[in-house]
């Protein structure tokens, strides 16, 4: 990757969100892998960050995915989620991380991760939820969420699925 040029980059993760930007950083982060890492995956979160366009979920993610390292990747879907369920009243990612790790045992952590974002994607979208098709949400919202939420679903939308 580090012989492909930025533009030839660009043109593969086009569709990704600040491709731009993402382009140059995976640019660079190869530069770096080979430069300081001798090619290699760095194995620690420090060198992981240190990396361009790492951040402290990335850096997460790869050490839970790649090497099984326990680590509790928080984005803004599970901040999210943690935030409807009542996990976590963390105003950050950050203090929704340390909620979650609180609240979970070390050995789940990697794979509640993952099982978080599948179930969210699933029941618990961000627009057009519906708390009484969420199996969570419908079990621990009280009825005035319920009704709030109701009325943020578009009418052909919520009512198709109320009668489902």
């Amino acid at each position: 990757m580090r012989d492909v040029p930025v533009p030839e980059l660009l043109e593969i993760i086009r569709e990704v969100g600040l491709a731009p930007q993402k382009a140059r950083a995976l640019s660079g982060l190869a530069d770096r892998i080979v430069e300081l890492h001798g090619g290699r995956v760095p194995r620690t979160f420090e060198e992981l960050e240190e990396l361009p366009g790492v951040g402290h979920k990335t850096a997460s993610v790869v050490m839970a995915q790649a090497f099984g390292v326990p680590a509790f990747p928080v984005d803004t879907h599970i901040h999210r989620l943690a935030a409807r369920w009542g996990l976590s009243s963390g105003r950050s990612v950050v203090e929704t991380e340390r909620d979650l790790k609180r609240t979970f045992p070390e050995e789940r952590w990697n794979r509640l991760h993952l099982q978080i974002i599948y179930f969210g994607r699933r029941f618990c979208p961000a627009r057009g939820h519906d708390l009484t098709e969420c199996p969570i949400c419908s079990f621990a919202a009280s009825k005035k969420r319920v009704a709030e939420e109701a009325r943020k679903l578009p009418a052909a939308g919520g009512a198709r699925r109320r009668k489902a």
